[in-house]
Formats: C-alpha cells, structure tokens, sequence
C-alpha cells in the first residue's frame, strides 16, 4: 500500500518479511546497480550501523580462551534445526528441545563431560548459528546440499594461537588472503592475529576487500580494543550476526549430542 499526496509518493506500508529481506539486501549486497561513488557511500553509511541485538563482539574474549565453544559457524538459509541435524546432531535431542544448561547440570550430577561435545544452535537475525567443540569431530563441518547462501566459520586453537576466519558464498570459497601474502600463497583461511586495527587486512581486488570499511568503522567507533573482539565488531556491521548473549551464558539455548550411530 502506497500513501500519495500531490502525486508524490509520501509513505509505503510493507510487510515485515519484506522490510526484513530490504534489509537483508542492504547489508550482504553489494551496490553494483549504482554509481561507484553512491555505491562507495551507501557502503560506508549501512557499515556506520551498529549491530543489531547483542552482535558478537562480546564473545570474542571468551572464545579466544576457547570458551564456550572452540568453533563458531554462522550460515544463512536453511533453518537452525536442518543445519543441526546435517551436521550430525541427534534427532530426538532435537525434538526434546534439550538445552545447554541442562547437560551441564546433568555433567555436574554425574561426573561426565557432555557439554563439550553437544552442538548448540539457534537463529538470529536471519543467521543460523553453531557454537560446539568438536574435540572428537563428531559435529565437523559438512557440506551442505544445496550450499547455503552464505556461511561463516570462526575457529580457535589457543594451544597453536590460530584463530581462524573463512567465508563462503554458495558454497564457494571467498579466498580472504591478507595483502601481505602474495597472489601464489593463497591460504585455506584468515587468521585473525594478522589482523592490525590502521591497516586494510585484505587486498582492493580481494572478494572480501568490502570488510576493510566495516573494520576501519569499528575502529573509529572505540567500543573494544582487543583485535579479535575489533574484527568481531566489523563481522557485525558487514554482515548483521549476533549471538543470543544472556541465553548462551545462562545456558538457555538449544544443543544436541551426536547422533546415535
């Protein structure tokens, strides 16, 4: 519905999943369809957005100390419970709903370790996240049929202080080598210590060359000064994830062990 006055078009009303998918658009497009310079401010204008709900900044601290989850993974279009059960979680946990805290309380009563090694996963702002350990590669990361729209994956090893970023589009590979790694030495992912908050971290002609405003923004924002945390903050503004931050630290998210094999 369209409102006009004086022929002119004043106000639109749409529907909320129309806006959402507008929104959607204005953040994970890129702005071919303009002109460089509108396309180059528009960009600059949605990196200026803060993130929306927690974001995921807040978790880096913890995540880097591999907790509560070594592996990160944060995948648009299929729902939480299809990726859950692609990536081997059990069914039935699924279906129970079973949550975080309570495999905890059950690990604290019994004397067991389930909690490191259940998937937790939930949705948010459009984004399918995974959060899990994966010490004995139950849950690894699977392809997924079709590729989703767009996947992001976190890693951290603290014993070898990796910490790594890869990012695919329809399952392919967005090739994130830093500038300082010359054509020839493409890597497999970033690592997140090469990052230097002044410094552009991938090449103009990289595909994820469009990260280097989101971080610069970031930086200019002052809300962290640990890089991981800096770099989380431009994965916010690029791209719009969140972690759901009371229900992961309470325990109220939903998890599921492996499938019964």
């Amino acid at each position: 519905m369209t409102f006009v006055r004086g022929r002119v078009v004043v106000a639109e009303l749409r529907s909320v999943a129309e806006i959402d998918w507008l929104e959607d658009r204005a953040r994970t497009a890129r702005q071919s369809h303009m002109p460089p310079k509108q396309a180059a401010a528009f960009e600059e204008f949605l990196a200026r957005q803060g993130p929306v709900g927690d974001g995921v900044a807040w978790i880096a601290g913890s995540w880097r100390r591999q907790q509560p989850f070594i592996k990160l993974e944060f995948i648009k279009g299929p729902t939480a419970e299809d990726v859950a059960l692609a990536y081997g979680a059990d069914a039935q946990d699924i279906a129970d709903g079973l949550l975080l805290h309570q495999v905890e309380e059950q690990d604290a009563r019994e004397g067991t370790d389930d909690l490191t090694r259940v998937l937790a996963f939930g949705e948010e702002n459009g984004w399918t996240w995974l959060g899990y350990h994966d010490f004995d590669h139950a849950f690894s990361r699977r392809p997924l049929d079709p590729p989703p729209e767009q996947q992001i994956t976190l890693g951290a090893t603290m014993a070898k202080a990796i910490y790594a970023f890869s990012y695919f589009e329809d399952g392919v590979y967005q090739n994130p080598f830093p500038v300082e790694d010359g054509a020839e030495d493409r890597r497999d992912m970033y690592e997140l210590i090469w990052y230097t908050p002044g410094e552009a971290p991938f090449a103009p002609e990289a595909p994820l060359s469009f990260l280097n405003l989101h971080l610069r923004i970031a930086e200019k924002a002052g809300n962290w000064t640990d890089n991981i945390a800096l770099f989380f903050e431009g994965l916010e503004r690029a791209f719009g994830l969140a972690l759901p931050r009371d229900a992961i630290t309470t325990g109220n998210v939903r998890c599921a062990r492996p499938a019964r094999r």
